[in-house]
């Protein structure tokens, strides 16, 4: 029974390095290949997992498209990886590569579909070429060296084969890893907050946009068609007006005018008379003669 006990697999907390090739699948037999050699060499290059090799604390399995790297050791192992790798990288464009880093409990067996080994892979999957995606895990724990606090950037929850929800933190600097949200997480981003906002309307909400809606397309239309509708009633208003009549009286304004223009006629008529005759001389009448008496 003890026996039995001794020889168990040991479970232990590791930290997982992911990191596959972007694009392998559609490569050249050949290409696939010098691929793969590449990028082992730029790994076995550095300087995290020669010191971890020599310690004892790295087991490297090969995945087919890339390669997972299980650290028993510092948490500092994975992390230090992969700035290496991304940095060795950046001379060679001609190949793609993605990382994801998570810690987790794995039994110490060369399985490359540990527990621990799965997640980061499902960390990894998010990213695109450049990222290096770590878990909400993994970032707390490397947060508690100072050097590491600039490096990481939250991302939030994203959803994963068969329904696992992960925390990604994204791992960059200057010249490190890639800044920008990876594809699936922008995509998220995009569709939350407006799914949630059309959720969370109650109905007297709903209602009242309803009816401020209705309002605004009353006045619109107000505004546009209120013109028209003056013209139209204006027009049946004089339509419907009583027409003046030739025969009608004279206002009394009218009557008035006449008057004065009728005074002011009288009077000068007079005065031209008047003068008329002032201006005429009286001819005394010729007296006669007398009779010369005999």
């Amino acid at each position: 029974m003890q026996d039995d006990e001794k020889n168990k697999p040991r479970l232990e907390i590791a930290h997982v390095l992911f990191i596959d090739i972007v694009g392998y699948s559609i490569l050249l037999t050949d290409e696939q290949s010098e691929a793969l050699q590449e990028l082992n060499q730029i790994v076995r290059n550095t300087q995290a997992v020669g010191e971890a090799e020599a310690a004892g604390q790295l087991i490297i399995l090969p995945t087919g498209d890339g390669m997972a790297l299980v650290f028993t050791g510092s948490v500092e192992g994975p992390a230090e990886c992969a700035l290496e790798v991304s940095q060795a990288l950046r001379a060679q464009p001609s190949l793609p590569v993605r990382m994801g880093i998570h810690s987790g409990p794995v039994h110490h067996v060369r399985d490359a579909n540990a527990r621990g080994i799965n997640i980061a892979r499902r960390v990894m999957d998010c990213g695109d070429a450049g990222h290096i995606l770590v878990s909400k895990r993994f970032a707390d724990d490397l947060a508690q060296h100072r050097r590491w606090q600039r490096y990481l950037h939250e991302l939030g929850d994203v959803k994963v084969k068969h329904g696992v929800i992960v925390s990604l933190v994204n791992l960059y600097a200057e010249t490190i890893g890639n800044p920008a949200p990876p594809a699936c997480v922008a995509e998220v981003r995009h569709t939350e907050p407006g799914a949630t906002t059309r959720k969370g309307l109650s109905p007297v909400a709903r209602a009242i946009l309803v009816i401020a809606a209705l309002l605004l397309t009353l006045a619109i239309v107000s505004v546009i068609f209120a013109p028209a509708i003056m013209r139209s009633v204006d027009k049946n208003r004089a339509t419907s007006a009583p027409q003046p009549s030739a025969t009608a009286s004279p206002s009394l304004t009218d009557a008035i005018q006449n008057m004065v223009k009728q005074r002011v006629t009288d009077e000068l008529q007079k005065g031209l008379s008047g003068k008329s005759n002032t201006a005429t001389p009286k001819v005394a009448p010729t007296p006669r003669s007398q009779p010369t008496p005999p």
